[in-house]
């Protein structure tokens, strides 16, 4: 929630509005380590603020690279109809923005040009459809104060498996661009 800014959209395809938070770092692989903590936890903001879409970019100072969490089907479709030439992970959720830094200048532009040109969300919505109680609560580690958990989340990630995407909710012929 820290730097999180939304835009809002109203197109013939696609309206709503589109959260986008940067986090930078000295050290990407911090964050990134610890992303299926991290996803589900995205997917409650995006439900708890009602937003269309919400991405978190990992943005590496020293190294000047990006790395886009992606935590749902309209995020993958967004993010692969912005940036087409960028790859993403096997389970869907990261894609590797490059050179990509700034959410001024290289995000947000990308972002608006895939929505003025059609885009629109994916039928299959993912986790992101999840009721609100079932969220669960935030509550502060008490052996380490610096670390909030959600407890009692129908988000959570089971211990062995990891957060994934499923690519198939959006290769729906009505809902390409």
């Amino acid at each position: 929630n820290g730097d999180q800014k939304c835009f809002s959209f109203a197109t013939e395809t696609f309206t709503g509005d589109v959260g986008f938070a940067v986090v930078e770092t000295t050290d990407d692989a911090v964050i990134i380590d610890r992303l299926d903590e991290l996803l589900p936890e995205i997917v409650a903001c995006k439900k708890e603020k009602n937003l269309g879409v919400l991405f978190v970019a990992v943005v590496n100072i020293v190294e000047l690279k990006g790395t886009l969490l992606l935590c749902g089907p309209s995020e993958l479709s967004m993010a692969k109809a912005a940036f087409p030439d960028c790859k993403v992970n096997d389970a869907h959720t990261m894609m590797d923005l490059g050179s990509r830094v700034s959410r001024k200048k290289d995000y947000i532009p990308e972002i608006t040009k895939a929505v003025k040109a059609g885009w629109k969300r994916p039928v299959k919505r993912g986790v992101s459809v999840v009721d609100m109680e079932a969220l669960g609560k935030l509550e502060v580690d008490p052996t380490d104060y610096q670390r909030i958990t959600r407890r009692g989340s129908a988000l959570a990630v089971k211990v062995g498996e990891h957060f994934t995407v499923d690519d198939d909710s959006i290769v729906d012929e009505e809902n390409c661009i």
